[in-house]
């Protein structure tokens, strides 16, 4: 069975949720009778022996944040072209816009579709008009209820995940040692992270209210890693540099506006924070947070659907903290930074929760069931 893969560019770099999710269905969910068309930028051979993934280079190039209009044209036009596929998969949260096109072009191509949920829409009221395709699937169990609340029939949810590997503490030492120095923390100080944004959302200002209240009492190092996807993100950015101005020069926060091994600075962390009052704009179970707690790191998380369910009601790996509340979150963070065998303990808890939920080689072939029932 053909099915064509509409995302955005499957290549490199693997820091957006989305292309990451993709890539994961396309690696995991294909041979044994399934084939995935994946669209990539032109020159793009990333995927050359993988088995039952077939490359189409449409894109001109892997973007940063997302396709470029004529990209979208791009695919677009291979969205309607009649090929020999046996059905369509889109990702991406429901907006007026896209899935009014991707409505029209599956009724010209008059084949089966799926349509996965990643993030919640803006207006959820309005979500019931934006819905499409022949089986929608969502990624946390929290989206799924509120789309079937207000009418949308047979949602099924396949939790997201990550690829599962052994915690780089267990031998990836040299790539510690180089994001430590990269970081400029020496001594062995304990970093607390915030791998968020500065949109959609006031977690970037609740995490340094936080920092304002753990600088002294700790010898830990307070790192914002947000990408300036646009002109706001900058203006926030300034306005919490000049709000931390203090622990700034003393050499406590950082500001990374890329990374290039996210992976080997969450490993580093002590802990990690994400109060986010609204996923809007991100996957409903941020990636980065299940990859943090692959790596053993406990996480703070606000008390928000869906959210709470990367930790559950046990909260399993990290705790659950009242949303705009900054003293909570310097209070669940302040027991990790002090003591490391506590985090150890908690940051194990939750590794196994991912194991047992988040396992993308075993969620991401649910797909093959969804596809075979079309």
């Amino acid at each position: 069975m053909k099915i064509l893969l509409i995302s955005k560019p499957l290549c490199p770099p693997w820091h957006d949720s989305g292309k990451n999710w993709a890539r994961d269905v396309a690696t995991y969910a294909s041979g044994e009778g399934f084939q995935h068309h994946v669209l990539v930028p032109s020159g793009h051979e990333g995927w050359s022996g993988v088995e039952g993934v077939v490359v189409e280079p449409i894109y001109a190039g892997g973007g940063r944040y997302s396709p470029r209009l004529l990209d979208n044209v791009r695919a677009m036009r291979r969205l309607v072209e009649r090929c020999p596929c046996d059905a369509v998969h889109f990702c991406f949260a429901p907006n007026r816009r896209t899935s009014g096109l991707a409505r029209l072009a599956m009724r010209w191509r008059k084949q089966p579709s799926i349509h996965t949920i990643l993030s919640v829409p803006a207006r959820f009221e309005e979500a019931r008009s934006m819905i499409f395709a022949d089986r929608v699937v969502c990624v946390s169990r929290s989206t799924a209820d509120r789309l079937s609340e207000i009418g949308v029939r047979g949602v099924e949810v396949v939790l997201a995940g990550i690829p599962v590997e052994a915690p780089l503490r267990e031998g990836g030492g040299e790539r510690l040692r180089e994001a430590a120095a990269a970081l400029g923390v020496e001594g062995g100080r304990p970093v607390v992270l915030f791998p968020g944004d500065y949109e959609f959302s006031q977690a970037a200002d609740v995490f340094a209210g936080a920092v304002e209240r753990l600088w002294r009492e700790t010898e830990a190092v307070f790192v914002f890693a947000c990408r300036i996807k646009r002109a706001a993100s900058l203006e926030r950015e300034r306005a919490i540099q000049a709000r931390l101005a203090e622990p700034f020069r003393a050499g406590r926060v950082r500001f990374l506006r890329e990374v290039g091994d996210m992976r080997a600075l969450l490993a580093l962390s002590r802990a990690v924070a994400l109060p986010a009052e609204s996923t809007f704009a991100k996957m409903d179970l941020p990636l980065v947070i299940l990859e943090a707690m692959a790596e053993g790191v406990p996480v703070a998380l606000a008390d928000v659907a869906p959210l709470r369910e990367v930790l559950g009601q046990e909260q399993e790996g990290g705790a659950l903290v009242p949303p705009l509340d900054p003293g909570a979150l310097a209070e669940a963070l302040r027991p990790w930074v002090l003591d490391e065998e506590a985090a150890r303990q908690v940051g194990s808890a939750g590794r196994a929760r991912v194991i047992r939920r988040h396992d993308a080689a075993v969620n991401c072939r649910i797909y093959r069931d969804i596809y075979s029932s079309l």
